[in-house]
């Protein structure tokens, strides 16, 4: 049986309507992917790394030292964080010692790796970063949030190279593994999707058109950090490597786990009270207390000076650079006379 002809004609006007709106929608995904192409070549160009692009074999990441002297004191950024986190803390370090940032895999200057670099794959990426460059220890190492466990990492499997730690709002081993079953499973399904989303949004252009940076601290930057702290977090690379490590995390955190203790080095442990700019979920108070009580549990297992700052966020860098800053200098200070005291 065959359809009227004014119903053969509606079918094909709607197929021809529905074609031009698919065709439509190709040709602006496109142009989005085009256009994140291009601005991504041109903030390359426009905002050159301020340090030195090192070989780790199969890639190459952005090291960036200021300063002189021992120990080298090592600047490790937290989860989608890079060196320009530091960009309040560094210059004053460096006035008395070296000081070292750098971007891992993925992020801001440094290139992609090839296969997942997560974990304790991470700490020998920063080993052979370090190795390359040229630069030996002693290390006094300070992490923030994810960058704490890599730096924890770092020194239960090579404690002769870490004379000191520094932890920032820091994550401790057992922070999923102790989490409740129901609030773990709901974070981790914000997590994934969140992350897994900005994956493939962001080659089309479309994180850069709704104005989601992969960073979320740029507003805290010094003035002069910020424009191009905008222009990388865009890059579509950024939001690849946050999925990457973010899917790390949990296997990384086994492998603490089953390595032996952090070295009782002079170590102290910064922490807060207000979880500002965390994931999704994090906001809840039953969450807020197990990450407090993981603060606590962090600063006894590393018989660590504990200094909980009750008038700042998560980015303790960021918002109170004097008191990270003047831990630091007390680990430095340690380390130091604990060298003098060991020379003949």
């Amino acid at each position: 049986m065959r359809l009227p002809l004014h119903h053969q004609q509606g079918s094909r006007s709607r197929r021809l309507l529905g074609g031009a709106i698919g065709l439509g929608l190709l040709l602006l995904l496109g142009a989005g992917a085009l256009t994140q192409n291009l601005l991504t070549q041109h903030e390359r160009t426009q905002y050159p790394a301020p340090g030195q692009m090192v070989s780790v074999g199969s890639h190459r990441l952005h090291l960036h030292c200021q300063g002189s002297g021992q120990p080298l004191v090592l600047l490790e950024s937290g989860l989608s964080g890079w060196s320009q986190d530091w960009a309040l803390v560094q210059p004053v370090l460096a006035q008395q010692t070296q000081v070292c940032s750098y971007d891992r895999a993925g992020y801001a200057w440094s290139d992609e790796a090839p296969q997942p670099h997560t974990g304790l794959a991470a700490v020998e990426d920063l080993r052979t970063l370090l190795r390359n460059a040229g630069l030996h220890g002693p290390l006094v190492v300070v992490g923030h949030s994810w960058g704490g466990m890599l730096a924890q990492l770092l020194a239960q499997t090579h404690p002769d190279e870490v004379a000191g730690l520094v932890l920032v709002d820091a994550l401790h081993h057992d922070q999923t593994a102790s989490m409740d079953p129901a609030a773990h499973a709901r974070y981790s399904r914000h997590m994934d999707m969140l992350t897994a989303s900005a994956t493939w949004l962001a080659p089309l252009g479309l994180t850069r058109l709704a104005g989601m940076p992969a960073s979320v601290v740029l507003d805290k930057l010094p003035a002069s950090e910020q424009t191009p702290a905008r222009g990388l977090a865009m890059q579509s690379k950024n939001y690849r490597a946050l999925r990457t490590e973010y899917l790390g995390i949990d296997p990384a955190l086994e492998e603490a786990r089953r390595l032996p203790p952090v070295p009782r080095v002079p170590t102290t442990v910064l922490s807060t009270n207000a979880l500002s700019e965390f994931p999704p979920g994090w906001d809840r108070d039953d969450m807020r207390q197990h990450w407090i009580a993981g603060q606590r549990a962090l600063a006894q297992e590393t018989a660590a000076q504990h200094v909980v700052v009750a008038d700042a966020g998560h980015y303790l860098q960021l918002e109170r650079p004097d008191l990270v800053v003047a831990a630091v200098q007390d680990v430095v200070r340690l380390v130091q006379t604990s060298a003098h005291a060991r020379q003949p």
